[in-house]
């Protein structure tokens, strides 16, 4: 493999993981401004579809329902970002630990 092509690689690598880790701050920022705990009295719409919640949901409870549901969202954003934060890091090591041994 060419340096210069091993050093794009690398490059590119290291922008994609600040780009997760950027997203993961985001996401902890949202997240530190929502409250994810379900109400007693909407637990039962936790698990059903997005809009069929909605529909089920009293108008009083909508917006809380919409709160919920956007932590619920981006949690599973954030750990998905997490994982392909890992997989980006791992594959960059790897790069690095053959670029020393060249």
């Amino acid at each position: 493999m060419e340096k210069n092509n091993e050093l794009t690689q690398i490059e590119t690598r290291q922008e994609e993981i600040n780009f997760y880790s950027s997203n993961i701050q985001n996401y902890e920022n949202i997240l530190s401004t929502i409250n994810g705990e379900w109400d007693e009295h909407l637990i039962h719409l936790k698990n059903i579809e997005v809009q069929e919640a909605a529909r089920q949901c009293s108008i009083e409870d909508l917006e809380r329902l919409a709160e919920l549901q956007l932590h619920d969202q981006v949690e599973n954003l954030l750990k998905t970002e997490i994982v392909e934060r890992f997989k980006a890091q791992t594959i960059l090591n790897s790069l690095l630990n053959s670029h020393i041994l060249t």
